[in-house]
């Protein structure tokens, strides 16, 4: 006796499409939100300063800066997070597409998509 999920209750690719997209916003925004906090906690750094620095995308920088606990980092942490929100969403779909879905050239052209994207995301850096 093999399990299987009737058609009607397996996930679409919409359906998981819309809960990545939610939770990467969800999370990031909180990430955001405690990165608010203990920059504001802390005193450390002034509004004028926050509008005028830039965004530092070193990952090493980022991580050293939360095991610290600097609210500028945990935000640049957040952001890292919403940018790779719609990254995770492409990869989710071409999964779903290859073994749910059994579509090869759905899976085929969201994978080129999804090595598009991060060659690009790779490249400006």
């Amino acid at each position: 006796m093999t399990s299987q999920i009737s058609p009607s209750r397996r996930p679409t690719v919409s359906s998981v499409s819309a809960w990545v997209l939610r939770g990467g916003v969800v999370s990031s925004s909180l990430v955001m939100l405690v990165g608010i906090m203990f920059t504001f906690a802390h005193g450390t750094m002034s509004i004028q300063r926050m509008k005028s620095d830039g965004f530092d995308y070193r990952p090493g920088i980022i991580i050293e800066g939360i095991r610290h606990g600097q609210g500028k980092r945990i935000i640049e942490a957040g952001i890292y997070l919403l940018v790779f929100t719609p990254i995770l969403r492409v990869f989710a779909s071409s999964i779903l597409f290859a073994f749910q879905d059994r579509d090869r050239l759905y899976a085929v052209i969201t994978f080129v998509v999804l090595l598009l994207t991060l060659a690009g995301l790779l490249w400006i850096g």
